[in-house]
């Protein structure tokens, strides 16, 4: 792995990161192999049939069927954690570089080299670690191929401003893509306070190492919540010139009736699914679901915790 960037952070927001719970538990796994830190922390223990071939796949799949051209040159991965993704990307030959941008020093310092040493195959050398915030992000403007992320954009207080950075430094024609999550359109702004408010339960409260007894809510873990609209807005009014949503569904539901669908439909390319899909009856209206515009069922989703938000912008 290259040596780490460390860009301007506000004193107070690093103070926050170091303090905060999942920091912590994060630098407790240091003595473990790379791909059960990668369990443990980026998929929160909830994705025990995932597998590094799974998330190459994934990758594959997205570049095949929805991006205009394979992934190659530059790279940013925006909170990056240890680097899980940074490090699978690395191991592409047209990729000569990826940036993880993560506000933790101590993951990036700790956590980062070993997770990259282990899952870029060789490839470490291709991965810089950079400590920073997503919305200072200190690379030349027109310098980047590609940025990504996965379930990390959500946590931006500024969506657009974080937005208008990331086109900023992409060249032209450059590409970001986003593993997230888009709620629907239909829920109102007293739908999202109330996920937002949602308070986390004891399990997840004693994997983490935290109280039973002590209120832990969503926005304490800087959670925020976006509408598909509000990506929309966000992505076109910032500096992007095109933008495209799919709900990567699973196909191992436990209702009967889905599970017969999601193996019609997979029979059908990925971009001609959403036709046949949009005909589906809608799921019962679910607070904390997201947005089924554009599903298409992949068995690649089906041993990650959540179903995904494909949103694909072009600069």
């Amino acid at each position: 792995m290259n040596n780490i960037k460390y860009w301007s952070v506000d004193p107070e927001l690093k103070k926050e990161a170091e303090d905060n719970y999942r920091t912590k538990f994060a630098l407790s796994l240091k003595d473990r192999e790379a791909w059960d830190i990668a369990q443990e922390l980026t998929f929160d223990g909830k994705a025990p049939g995932a597998t590094l071939k799974i998330i190459e796949d994934l990758f594959s799949f997205v570049e095949k069927n929805f991006l205009k051209k394979k992934l190659k040159g530059v790279g940013l991965e925006l909170g990056s954690g240890p680097g899980v993704f940074s490090a699978i990307l690395a191991r592409r030959k047209g990729v000569e570089k990826v940036y993880g941008l993560e506000l933790c020093a101590n993951i990036i310092e700790v956590l980062m080299p070993p997770v990259v040493k282990g899952l870029s195959g060789g490839n470490d050398d291709k991965v810089v670690g950079c400590v920073g915030d997503f919305n200072k992000i200190e690379l030349p403007e027109n310098s980047v191929d590609f940025i990504f992320e996965f379930f990390s954009l959500h946590h931006s207080d500024r969506l657009g401003k974080t937005l208008e950075g990331c086109a900023r430094i992409l060249k032209p024609g450059g590409v970001l893509f986003a593993f997230d999550k888009a709620r629907p359109d239909d829920l109102t702004d007293g739908d999202l306070e109330e996920m937002r408010n949602k308070e986390y339960g004891d399990e997840y409260k004693m994997q983490f190492g935290i109280p039973v007894e002590k209120v832990l809510r969503r926005y304490h873990n800087g959670e925020y919540e976006y509408r598909l609209r509000e990506w929309r807005a966000a992505f076109l009014d910032n500096g992007f010139s095109k933008f495209k949503h799919y709900n990567l569904a699973k196909c191992n539901s436990p209702y009967l009736i889905t599970r017969l669908v999601s193996r019609v439909a997979r029979f059908f390319p990925p971009k001609i699914q959403p036709y046949f899909t949009a005909f589906i009856p809608k799921k019962k209206r679910r607070i904390f679901g997201i947005s089924g515009k554009s599903r298409i069922y992949t068995p690649l989703v089906d041993t990650l915790p959540k179903e995904i938000s494909l949103m694909i912008a072009y600069k």
